[in-house]
């Protein structure tokens, strides 16, 4: 299992494993070492009873995402979904196998894919486009020679992420900043580490506000009478791991929210592989889940601030605005910059006195600095937004790695998207509510048998 292109917070040693388990789990996927028990588990052998024969063809052992998740030293139970479901070619493959059913066959799904700003972004630089361009003729092609029935911008769902984030931030520094600083959970590489190490201490200051990811395949889901496979494309392989989370699987449907995770990098193969003209001047927009009060009609494409989706800038500005009076739409935040490009600190000073402390920390040694200022009771910060990716997002490990596209295109091609200074008031009837907060919780250690790191 090659997973060198998670996001650094879950790549802690230098064996070929995204969470680190144990000698045992990782020998397996080397070599052929692993035994298929009745019960579905995985038997893996101690290196003490390991006997390779040069000639022997070496097996992969497969295991799950979910056991990941729920693993803290070794693989713990073998679920239904694979790894190999969260790979483009089985997207390719389910969506082949629909189009040779017809239209009233009980098998043929409703085939969505949803775009990150981020990824846009990426896929821009690749192929030289600005990113609404990009965006008209990637969905052009894949509605017109894939046959995708609808194609999404995952800003749209964002919208309802930064509302609910702030709703939440309010509450807690209007009960006497309760649980401060928030800490955001856009980041599923963030999110493992931290139910992984920190446990109990740490999750009561995490952000319950689901991911723009999850909340829109929440949305698209929601028609209990439709067959519905839902790829999303991440500039995250990480993001692999949040679909997979048993939180985000439906019972009632028997499905989870998001099918299949791609990332920027292997839906560029996957369109290249397909033969996509980048220069074709077909251009459609993306579509639109609901209604949208935007009298303009222009496609949502990011948000105002970071690379990371804007969390902090949005919540920053509200919150001076609802707590101090104080309007800042047309005001550029000015940060504290260090030799750390990764860690920036914005603060609102009242009557001389400072009332507001925000700041960004990306990169898992920022991680750590917050988490040991909470331990130490010496975090200082309201509102912290959290990245395990140095940059952020748009350098997320599943973008495009390419001698020609640089980070530099990214960021520019990103911060030039047409954006929303504020986030549309989107309402969705009652009757048609979706679940916008989720739960985090401490995965207990297996002491008995764990691969210990330090973290």
């Amino acid at each position: 299992m090659i997973t060198k292109n998670f996001s650094g917070a879950l790549q802690l040693t230098d064996l070929d494993d995204f969470i680190g388990p144990s000698q045992q789990c990782i020998i397996p996927m080397q070599t052929k070492l692993a035994e298929s028990n009745d019960d579905g588990l995985i038997k893996l052998r101690t290196k003490k009873s390991i006997k390779v024969e040069e000639e022997s063809a070496p097996k992969i052992a497969k295991i799950t995402l979910n056991d990941c998740l729920a693993c803290s030293g070794c693989i713990t139970s073998a679920e239904s979904i694979l790894i190999d479901q969260q790979d483009y070619r089985e997207a390719q493959r389910i969506i082949k196998l629909n189009q040779t059913f017809d239209q009233n066959d009980p098998n043929k799904k409703l085939i969505i894919i949803s775009i990150s700003s981020q990824s846009l972004a990426s896929l821009a630089a690749r192929y030289k486009l600005d990113g609404l361009t990009c965006a008209r003729r990637v969905t052009s092609f894949l509605k017109t020679k894939l046959n995708i029935d609808y194609v999404y911008d995952i800003a749209y769902a964002r919208n309802f992420a930064l509302i609910e984030i702030k709703n939440e931030f309010m509450k807690r520094f209007q009960n006497n900043r309760q649980n401060l600083p928030l800490l955001t959970s856009e980041c599923p590489g963030w999110i493992c580490y931290a139910e992984k190490t920190q446990g109990e201490y740490i999750i009561p200051y995490i952000s319950k506000v689901k991911s723009p990811q999850q909340i829109l395949g929440s949305l698209v889901k929601q028609n209990q009478n439709l067959n519905i496979y839902h790829v999303s494309i991440q500039p995250c392989y990480d993001k692999k791991l949040e679909a997979s989370r048993q939180d985000f699987y439906n019972e009632q449907r028997e499905q989870y929210d998001i099918d299949c995770v791609i990332s920027t990098g292997e839906f560029e193969k996957w369109l290249t592989e397909e033969e996509f003209d980048a220069q074709s001047t077909s251009e459609l927009d993306y579509d639109k889940p609901y209604s949208m009060k935007d009298e303009n009609d222009q496609m949502i494409l990011t948000h105002r601030g970071s690379g990371s989706g804007g969390y902090l800038d949005y919540v920053f500005r509200s919150a001076a605005k609802e707590l101090f009076n104080i309007d800042m739409n047309d005001t550029p935040l000015e940060f504290k910059v260090t030799k750390n490009q990764d860690f920036r600190e914005t603060v609102l000073t009242v009557g001389g006195e400072i009332q507001l402390r925000f700041a960004y920390a990306y990169g898992f040694r920022n991680i750590q600095n917050i988490v040991q200022k909470l331990k130490r009771k010496k975090c200082e910060y309201d509102f912290v937004e959290i990245m395990a990716c140095p940059s952020g997002c748009i350098n997320g490990g599943g973008q495009i790695r390419s001698s020609d596209v640089t980070l530099d295109d990214v960021r520019h091609i990103y911060e030039t998207l047409p954006h929303l200074d504020q986030p549309l008031d989107l309402r969705i009837e009652e009757e048609n509510s979706i679940p916008l907060y989720t739960e985090y919780r401490p995965i207990e250690k297996n002491s008995a048998n764990a691969f210990h790191l330090k973290w």
